[in-house]
Parts: structure tokens; sequence; C-alpha cells
């Protein structure tokens, strides 16, 4: 979540003791002659400076960024071709899809070993025959994000914490639904992204990792609550049937329409946007039935790279406290790094949530939150469900049924 922007930040001491360890600008033994390194990233995923950044702590690299918005198809074309690849690479949660090629990468196992990124995210970046493919650059505890104007004409409380305890299951959360959509507004935005928070509580992905192969377990009883439970809320007209990252989701923001919701920490981006004009009203707090992260963008090195050493060296530090908190403070990106929600200067009250410490609200909900397997399959399927309960809203068939039907059309997956 997005702070004050700033440039030339000094890392804490607390962060510098001993978790920099393994992103050492000190020269690699690459460095006695010229070592140049490409780094692929969505521009997004990155640092607006990286390139200085990267140039200030890596003085003996010559270090160039290109920005790759379809960046994990350019990535597997590359590595079909075995040309034209980066020697660094920022990339998503599609890092299953190139496990079994997990030795066209460099083995950050060490890197991993001195990292304070939270367990979980180091083990997504982790092949099943051990290479640790990649390291946690940003990650997604899910958050219930709120207005306290909106709580408080509804008799609810509006502290962070006593939210919390008042929405704590989603039962209580569908009751909190209800008196917002009789009162014309709505606490959730799409169906989609409960069913999403549900499934993220339970570990869940529709497949097990089992013997270093991948089990189906589509037809799941959590499964099958989340999508029946999650579709009721559609069907009911509950939620605004608004999509993040739509001008649907803009609009509902920017009227008032929407006046909470749950969703990824990265979403804050969206709310400081369209809900400009509500700084200082909104709150956020855990997410009813307890915590729930999906993972973000991964840092990995390619073993094709003319200087392996330098690149490892170089993924490290982008996975590592000081450039995460960069990340954070300048573009809202959540930490991986366990160690800057301990560094005053970006664990600090933000004025758009009225003085609240986000980052610290949802620290705990990264570190206590359940592993997510994904299976390279599992984004495919999980489109299929989130664009089920879109058509559900509307459509009015019975989720029994949808759900029997996609179970029956994925369990061979």
């Amino acid at each position: 979540m997005k702070l004050s922007r700033t440039s030339a930040l000094a890392i804490t001491a607390v962060l510098a003791t001993g978790l920099l360890a393994g992103c050492s600008s000190s020269p690699s033994t690459e460095a006695d002659g010229d070592v140049e390194l490409t780094l692929w990233a969505r521009g997004n995923s990155v640092p607006d400076e990286v390139e200085q950044i990267l140039a200030d702590q890596f003085p003996d690299y010559d270090i160039t960024f290109e920005n790759i918005p379809d960046i994990e198809d350019k990535l597997r074309a590359a590595l079909r071709s075995g040309s034209g690849l980066p020697d660094v690479v920022v990339m998503g949660g599609t890092l299953p899809a190139f496990f079994s090629v997990a030795d066209k990468f460099v083995d950050l196992s060490e890197q991993a070993d001195e990292s304070d990124a939270v367990q979980w995210g180091l083990d997504l970046g982790k092949a099943p025959d051990g290479r640790q493919v990649a390291l946690p650059t940003d990650i997604g505890p899910w958050g219930f994000f709120y207005r306290t104007d909106a709580l408080e004409s509804l008799g609810y409380p509006t502290e962070p914490d006593e939210v919390a305890a008042a929405v704590d299951s989603w039962d209580a959360y569908r009751e909190l639904a209800q008196a917002a959509a009789a009162s014309g507004s709505f606490v959730c935005d799409h169906a989609g992204q409960v069913y999403q928070a549900r499934l993220a509580q339970e570990g869940y992905a529709y497949f097990a990792l089992e013997d270093g192969k991948d089990v189906n377990i589509v037809d799941d009883a959590d499964a099958h609550d989340a999508f029946v439970e999650s579709a009721a809320l559609a069907q009911d007209d509950l939620c605004a049937d608004a999509e993040p990252y739509t001008p649907e989701f803009n609009a509902a923001l920017t009227q008032e329409d929407i006046v909470g919701f749950v969703g990824p920490a990265w979403e804050d981006g969206l709310l400081k946007s369209a809900g400009e004009l509500q700084s200082g009203k909104w709150r956020v707090t855990t997410v009813p039935g307890g915590p729930a992260a999906t993972g973000g963008s991964f840092v990995a090195a390619l073993a094709a790279s003319a200087h392996p050493d330098a690149a490892a060296e170089v993924a490290a530090y982008i996975g590592g406290p000081e450039f995460q908190k960069i990340g954070y403070l300048e573009k809202g990106l959540f930490p991986a790094s366990a160690g800057v929600a301990e560094d005053p200067e970006a664990a600090s009250p933000q004025d758009y949530y009225g003085g609240q410490d986000t980052l610290g609200a949802l620290a705990q909900t990264a570190a206590d939150a359940p592993l997510v397997y994904q299976a390279p399959n599992s984004g495919a399927i999980r489109s299929q469900f989130f664009v089920a309960l879109t058509d559900l809203a509307s459509n009015g068939e019975d989720p029994e049924k949808v759900y029997d039907a996609l179970v029956e059309k994925n369990s061979a997956e």
C-alpha cells in the first residue's frame, strides 16, 4: 500500500544488520570486467527509478531495465528459443508454469536461506525438485477495507480491531452486507473476491502436491461452500457486481456505492485513485474467517546469463528488504520481507487511512496466512469459477448445478 513518494531511501539499522548479507553490493567475482545485465519486469512491479536504484547499489554493473507487460509469455518464448533471455526477471503468479524448466534458472537456495521473507512466499518460489527458482518481492495479504462513516451509520464500530471482532466470520460479513444494501450501498464489490479470499484462507487452489506430482482436488467441501455462499451474495444483490481493475469498480467507488470490500493489499492503489476525495474515511482490518494471502511477484535469475553470479546477486537485492521498502513507499507493493514492517519509516501512519499504519495492520496476516499451492492449471480453473460467479449475479441459475458442472469439466485437468 502506498504511503508517500520518496527517493534515496536509507534502510534502517534494524534491517541492515544481517538481513542484507545476501544482497550486498560488494563486487562479485565477475566484476573484474564489464558486467552488463538486463532486468525484465512489469513497470508497476518495480519502483519507477529502478535503474538508478540498482546503479547506486551495484556501481560495477551496467543494468538495463526493460518494461515487459506480457512478461510471462515473452519469457516462455525466449526459453523455448534459447535466445533473447534477460539476466534477471520479475514475474507474477504464474511461476509454477516454469517449474518444468527449473534448471533454466539459477538456484537461489542460499539467498533464500538468508532471506527474511515470509516462509510461504519462499515456498511458492521453490520447484518440486527443490530448486529455489525465485524469491518473493511483493505479496497480497487480504484485508477488509471499509469506510468508517458508513459502518458507523449502520451501527457498527469503526476501529479496525473492533470491526474485526464484529465481522469475524463470513456469516457476520453477510449480515453487514445485508445492512449496507438496505441503506443503498455495498461492502462487497464482487462475489468472486469473497470466493478467492475464502479459498486462500484454506490454502486451496484446486490441486495438491503429493510425491512431487499435482493431484486434482477440484471437488472440495470448503471450495463448494465458498462458491455457493459467494454466489448467494451476488444473487441476493449484496454485491456491487463491480470487478476490480474495471471502469465499473472505479465508478462505484467514486460515486460512493462501494463503502467496503475484501481484497489483497495491492488494491490499495485502486482505492486511493478512485476514492481520492474520500481520504481519511477508509480503514483496513483482517478479513472475516481468518488470515488469507496470495502471491504477488517473484524475482529470478536466468542460468543462461553470461554473469549468473552477478544476476543472482541482483535478484537477491530485489528480493530483499531494502528494495522492497522502496517499492512499498513508492508504489504500495506490500513487502514479502517481514523486516520492512519493523521499519518506522515504512510502518508509519497514513493520512488516507486516518492515521492508521496499514502495513502493520496486515503484516501479521501476511505472516500467518497459509501457503496456497499453485499448480500450472490453478489459474485457468480459478478463472472459470470467477466468471461463473459473475454470470450468476444476473442469470438466475442454480449455483449448485453450476458448481457441479464446473467440477465435472475440470476434474480431469
